[in-house]
């Protein structure tokens, strides 16, 4: 999934669940789960991209998902109880960065990388893009009816 998707389901986590230890679990539970989802993101051929051009795409969705999910779902929340959820949402790509971006092929970086490439479930756009939505809307409905 996108970085973007991944801070909308913290988001969501965040503004919908008020115990702190239940919403940063969910958040990081969160990820595990939507990367099984069918899906595309950035970093599908990140190996033929140049490493400044991955690392720009994967700055850009980090913050447009903070932003879209602070705009959504922030502003009723604790600010940083809704960081905290929306970066554990995110964990496990940030943990998995210094494999791509330094060529940290060693633990827990690479066990991360392997970890998370065994569980991606992969889809070319647009519908890697339709799978996403559908999945942040319906986990934000499931979210708001407990």
């Amino acid at each position: 999934m996108t970085a973007t998707t991944h801070a909308l389901v913290g988001g969501a986590i965040a503004a919908t669940i008020p115990d702190p230890v239940l919403g940063v679990s969910l958040a990081l539970t969160s990820h595990i789960v939507l990367d099984m989802v069918p899906h595309w993101d950035f970093g599908w051929g990140w190996r033929k991209k140049t490493k400044l051009k991955f690392f720009l795409e994967a700055a850009f969705d980090l913050c447009l998902g903070f932003i879209l999910s602070y705009l959504i779902f922030g502003q009723r929340v604790n600010f940083g109880y809704f960081v905290t959820c929306v970066l554990a949402s995110e964990a496990l790509d940030i943990i998995e960065a210094p494999y791509w971006f330094l060529n940290w092929r060693f633990p827990p970086f690479s066990w991360i990388y392997k970890f998370m490439s065994s569980i991606q479930g992969k889809a070319k756009l647009p519908w890697g893009i339709v799978t996403q939505v559908v999945a942040v809307f319906l986990l934000v409905i499931i979210l708001k009816r407990i």
